[in-house]
Protein backbone atom coordinates (compact mmCIF):
# COMPACT_ATOMS: atom_id res chain seq x y z
CA UNK A 1 0.00 0.00 0.00
CA UNK A 2 1.34 3.42 -0.87
CA UNK A 3 1.84 6.64 1.52
CA UNK A 4 -0.62 9.31 1.28
CA UNK A 5 1.80 12.04 0.24
CA UNK A 6 -0.04 14.48 2.36
CA UNK A 7 0.68 12.06 5.86
CA UNK A 8 4.08 12.01 4.60
CA UNK A 9 4.45 15.67 4.05
CA UNK A 10 2.72 16.06 7.81
CA UNK A 11 5.17 13.61 9.23
CA UNK A 12 7.78 15.35 7.98
CA UNK A 13 6.76 18.71 9.29
CA UNK A 14 6.25 17.39 12.51
CA UNK A 15 9.69 15.83 12.91
CA UNK A 16 11.27 18.70 11.96
CA UNK A 17 8.95 20.80 14.50
CA UNK A 18 10.01 17.61 16.93
CA UNK A 19 13.69 18.23 16.23
CA UNK A 20 13.58 22.16 16.53
CA UNK A 21 12.10 21.88 19.88
CA UNK A 22 14.62 19.48 21.06
CA UNK A 23 17.41 21.67 19.65
CA UNK A 24 15.84 25.27 21.47
CA UNK A 25 14.64 23.01 24.74
CA UNK A 26 18.66 22.05 24.71
CA UNK A 27 19.72 25.46 24.37
CA UNK A 28 17.48 26.95 26.80
CA UNK A 29 18.72 24.41 29.66
CA UNK A 30 22.17 25.70 28.60
CA UNK A 31 20.85 29.19 29.44
CA UNK A 32 19.06 28.41 32.37
CA UNK A 33 22.36 26.34 33.57
CA UNK A 34 24.48 29.53 32.99
CA UNK A 35 22.04 31.88 34.58
CA UNK A 36 22.16 29.08 37.60
CA UNK A 37 25.71 29.52 37.51
CA UNK A 38 25.55 33.19 37.67
CA UNK A 39 23.47 33.44 39.95
CA UNK A 40 25.53 31.17 42.58
CA UNK A 41 28.44 33.07 41.80
CA UNK A 42 26.78 36.43 42.65
CA UNK A 43 25.67 34.98 45.98
CA UNK A 44 28.90 34.15 47.40
CA UNK A 45 30.42 37.45 45.87
CA UNK A 46 28.01 38.84 48.15
CA UNK A 47 28.59 36.77 51.07
CA UNK A 48 32.10 37.12 50.71
CA UNK A 49 31.72 41.36 50.20
CA UNK A 50 29.90 40.81 53.74
CA UNK A 51 31.98 38.68 55.47
CA UNK A 52 35.14 40.91 54.69
CA UNK A 53 33.20 43.86 55.65
CA UNK A 54 32.47 42.48 59.07
CA UNK A 55 35.91 41.91 59.29
CA UNK A 56 36.95 45.39 58.26
CA UNK A 57 34.45 46.43 61.38
CA UNK A 58 36.15 44.03 64.03
CA UNK A 59 39.25 45.56 63.19
CA UNK A 60 38.16 48.89 62.90
CA UNK A 61 36.40 48.86 66.45
CA UNK A 62 39.58 46.86 68.08
CA UNK A 63 42.02 49.43 66.38
CA UNK A 64 39.85 52.14 67.95
CA UNK A 65 39.86 50.83 71.17
CA UNK A 66 43.54 49.90 71.43
CA UNK A 67 44.03 53.60 70.28
CA UNK A 68 41.37 54.79 72.76
CA UNK A 69 43.14 52.97 75.99
CA UNK A 70 46.51 54.23 74.62
CA UNK A 71 48.08 51.32 73.37
CA UNK A 72 48.15 52.56 69.94
CA UNK A 73 49.10 56.07 68.55
CA UNK A 74 47.36 56.66 65.08
CA UNK A 75 48.71 58.48 62.49
CA UNK A 76 47.65 62.28 62.29
CA UNK A 77 45.70 61.35 59.25
CA UNK A 78 43.34 59.32 61.32
CA UNK A 79 42.10 61.76 63.52
CA UNK A 80 39.64 63.22 61.64
CA UNK A 81 38.03 59.55 61.58
CA UNK A 82 38.27 59.21 65.06
CA UNK A 83 36.62 62.61 66.13
CA UNK A 84 33.60 61.30 63.86
CA UNK A 85 33.44 58.09 65.60
CA UNK A 86 33.30 60.07 68.85
CA UNK A 87 30.61 62.20 68.16
CA UNK A 88 28.82 59.09 66.54
CA UNK A 89 29.44 57.63 70.07
CA UNK A 90 28.22 60.92 71.69
CA UNK A 91 24.97 61.46 69.59
CA UNK A 92 24.20 57.33 70.35
CA UNK A 93 24.51 58.06 74.17
CA UNK A 94 22.38 60.89 74.03
CA UNK A 95 19.80 59.18 71.75
CA UNK A 96 19.80 56.13 74.47
CA UNK A 97 19.22 59.06 77.15
CA UNK A 98 16.08 59.84 75.49
CA UNK A 99 15.07 56.91 75.13
CA UNK A 100 15.20 55.71 78.85
CA UNK A 101 13.38 59.40 79.47
CA UNK A 102 10.78 58.48 77.14
CA UNK A 103 10.33 55.33 78.42
CA UNK A 104 9.84 56.21 82.11
CA UNK A 105 7.68 58.72 81.45
CA UNK A 106 5.10 56.16 79.86
CA UNK A 107 5.56 54.05 82.95
CA UNK A 108 5.21 57.12 85.11
CA UNK A 109 1.62 57.85 82.90
CA UNK A 110 0.71 54.32 83.43
CA UNK A 111 1.06 54.25 86.90
CA UNK A 112 -0.51 57.59 87.31
CA UNK A 113 -4.00 56.32 85.22
CA UNK A 114 -3.35 52.80 87.09
CA UNK A 115 -4.06 54.55 90.42
CA UNK A 116 -6.68 56.90 88.77
CA UNK A 117 -8.88 54.19 87.36
CA UNK A 118 -8.67 51.84 90.62
CA UNK A 119 -11.57 54.33 92.74
CA UNK A 120 -13.57 52.42 94.59
CA UNK A 121 -14.65 48.56 94.34
CA UNK A 122 -18.09 47.95 92.70
CA UNK A 123 -20.60 46.20 94.62
CA UNK A 124 -21.64 44.44 92.53
CA UNK A 125 -25.36 45.09 92.76
CA UNK A 126 -27.04 47.57 90.42
CA UNK A 127 -27.70 50.94 92.27
CA UNK A 128 -31.46 51.49 93.19
CA UNK A 129 -32.74 53.67 90.16
CA UNK A 130 -33.75 57.34 90.88
CA UNK A 131 -36.95 58.19 91.32
CA UNK A 132 -38.87 61.02 89.21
Amino acid sequence: MAADPKQSETLRQIQAAFEASQTQLTQLRQQVEKHSALAKAKTQSDFLQKEKERVFRELGEAVFKQAQKGRLELPAAFAPLLKAIEQVHHKAEVQAREITDLLMEGEETAQRMKQKNAGPPNSGVAPRPKKL
